[in-house]
């Protein structure tokens, strides 16, 4: 029945995007050569809006429609909302409707007919307000004196906005972290805290807006966290013990304490902008890197939240190292330790002894992945070899080999390879996790571009999971027989699910949950890797990673592990479920038992959540 919903979405959507092909080119839209996203549509009961996406400026600048499609979610939602409350007054003729077409970029020809679309210019709601209440007068059956004059009104107006819940979130039990508030105001960007708790933001008048979010006994709960916006809110990120939040404000990094009631801009100079940003797992440490705008120049930062103060890092060619390709920073489980990755070469920054080592690893080709050991003395990377000879079509034959390495860390800072856990492989090589008895797991397997640029892969006939050779090192001579294992063996894999949050780079926006009234903006790529493995007591369930390779890998940027004994069936509804609702934004909390996305299942665009096995039981149990 699913999938019966989703052809008929489908056909519904192509017969209307049929239409607002015709109404583009009956509008005669000049159209740039040069395209970053495809049309977008936005539709509600009484009101249809095409959206054609500006181009970035540059390429360190901010993407506008990251900006522009929560504010167009706030201006459908508003206006919605406008023209029911007008319809069930009767001061409206029955059936009015709107048609809007928004196009920053494009030269609209001057006999576009404005008697039957509105052609917005910005999306100031006071502008579109002035705009609606024109097209409304100049129509029979009008009542000007009914009309709002501010846009300050439309907040105030009597919630009409309808809400027909989705089926599936009922039978999945997922929670609306909006229904008991009812806002209009879209939720487009989210960070979880913990279980019950998670930080939402809004837009508003002029920008947007933070809120937190509890959920606790049955009943969600809204407060303001933060007021409106220099600029724009993005990049929300909670310190692992959950008392700051770090953020942006237009490109510049910012930071909080929850509870507190303002933040703190972390550089006062207007050209540096965030590239990224990682908090330590047990402290509220904050490192990150900036790029200055004026000189290009990159810099490398750690900041303590606590003491409220930038940490001094003391060395110069820490710095220079920063301005090479791919700067990363990877904190270990304890936060003593940083591990920056940047080129060829690994950097090691010990917080404590205030020690920076400059190249404690040196490989000759890319390094694509690292992790750390859960005791913080020792790390594993994959070094690839070889380069695509394909733009946008990955093949890993195209590569002569990755590499798998692991090091242990001494007491000088200095380190050492274990030569007996090397793996080599002609194929793809994805770091997981170390796993008992001092090994490492990783999947291995081959890895080539599929025909449908589709969300779901399932890699699980391609791939194997595999622990490496056991360690050969001092460290594990008192180790038994059975943990003296001299080449690397299988573990019984089940399956190897991956989610795709994004179909490239530059596809960007999403109609989450198919109700077509709002769409989300997400501009990360977050792969999300169900792994049908049983995951041992003392090994951490959130294992996350972080990929350097460029496209055409499809799978850079963010990688979070999934481990799960859930079925092979039952966790591919899941699959399914997630790619035919077009889910693009997820996360979980610590343990990932608990899972939250945002979605329009019931209107606008809200944040969900729900317990992962609950889900999967529930679209297993009924038809949709």
């Amino acid at each position: 029945m699913m999938n019966s919903k989703l052809n008929f979405n489908k056909s519904k959507v192509m017969r209307h995007s049929f239409i607002l092909a015709i109404l583009l080119i009956t509008l005669t839209i000049a159209v740039s050569a040069q395209e970053n996203e495809q049309t977008v549509s936005f539709r509600t009961p009484h009101i249809e809006l095409v959206f054609q996406p500006p181009l970035r400026s540059g390429i360190n600048s901010d993407n506008p429609s990251n900006i522009e499609v929560p504010r167009l979610n706030l201006l459908v939602n508003l206006f919605e909302n406008y023209m029911q409350y007008l319809n069930r007054l009767q001061k409206i003729a029955t059936g009015t409707a709107l048609r809007v077409l928004y196009a920053p970029d494009q030269a609209l020809d001057s006999d576009i007919d404005d008697a039957k679309v509105i052609r917005l210019r910005e999306t100031g709601l006071n502008t579109f307000l002035s705009q609606v209440n024109q097209y409304l007068k100049d129509r029979s059956g009008t009542e000007a004196n009914y009309l709002l004059e501010s846009a300050d009104s439309l907040f105030t107006i009597p919630d009409q906005f309808p809400r027909p819940t989705s089926k599936v979130a009922i039978r999945t039990e997922l929670v609306n972290h909006s229904f008991f508030q009812k806002s209009l105001e879209p939720d487009t960007d989210f960070c979880v805290i913990d279980d019950h708790r998670v930080i939402t933001a809004r837009p508003f008048q002029r920008s947007n807006r933070l809120f937190l979010m509890t959920d606790a006994n049955d009943v969600c709960k809204s407060e303001l966290l933060l007021g409106q916006a220099r600029t724009w809110y993005a990049d929300l990120k909670t310190s692992g013990d959950g008392r700051y939040l770090a953020f942006t404000d237009g490109m510049r990094p910012m930071i909080m304490a929850l509870n507190a009631s303002e933040s703190k801009r972390l550089f006062s100079d207007d050209n540096l902008i965030l590239l990224a940003m990682q908090w330590a797992p047990q402290k509220p440490l904050l490192s990150g890197v900036m790029l200055n705008n004026s000189t290009q120049e990159r810099s490398f930062f750690i900041y303590d939240a606590e003491a409220a103060s930038l940490l001094s890092l003391g060395n110069s060619e820490l710095a220079d190292e920063v301005n090479y390709i791919n700067p990363h920073t990877c904190w270990s489980p304890d936060s003593r330790r940083i591990l920056l990755t940047s080129a060829r070469s690994v950097h090691l920054l010990d917080l404590e002894s205030g020690k920076a080592t400059i190249n404690i690893v040196r490989v000759p080709n890319e390094i694509a992945e690292i992790i750390w050991s859960d005791d913080s003395n020792s790390f594993a990377l994959v070094e690839v070899i070889g380069q695509a000879r394909q733009r946008y079509i990955f093949d890993d034959l195209d590569y002569r080999k990755c590499v798998l390495h692991r090091y242990r860390i001494k007491p000088d800072f200095s380190v050492s390879e274990d030569h007996a856990q090397r793996v080599e492989s002609r194929n793809t090589i994805k770091l997981v996790s170390f796993w008992t008895s001092d090994r490492v797991l990783y999947l291995e397997g081959r890895l080539i571009s599929k025909k449908l640029n589709t969300p779901f892969w399932d890699l699980s006939s391609a791939f194997t999971a595999n622990l490496t050779a056991g360690p050969a090192t001092s460290a594990s001579r008192n180790a038994s027989a059975a943990e003296l294992v001299s080449t690397p063996s299988a573990l019984p894999l089940q399956y190897l699910y991956v989610f795709r949050n994004l179909d490239s780079k530059f596809k960007n926006i999403y109609d989450a949950g198919f109700n077509h009234s709002n769409n989300l903006f997400v501009d990360k790529f977050s792969n999300i890797w169900f792994i049908g493995l049983r995951r041992p007591e003392d090994v951490n369930q959130h294992q996350s990673v972080y990929n350097h390779r460029q496209t055409p890998y499809p799978f850079p940027e963010g990688n979070v592990s999934v481990l799960s004994d859930i079925p092979a069936s039952k966790m591919l509804l899941l699959l399914k479920f997630l790619e035919e609702y077009n889910l693009r934004l997820i996360r979980f909390n610590n343990t990932i038992s608990r899972m939250f996305m945002l979605a329009n299942f019931s209107g606008p665009l809200n944040l969900w959540s729900g317990d992962l096995r609950k889900i999967v039981d529930g679209l297993g149990t009924s038809e949709n």
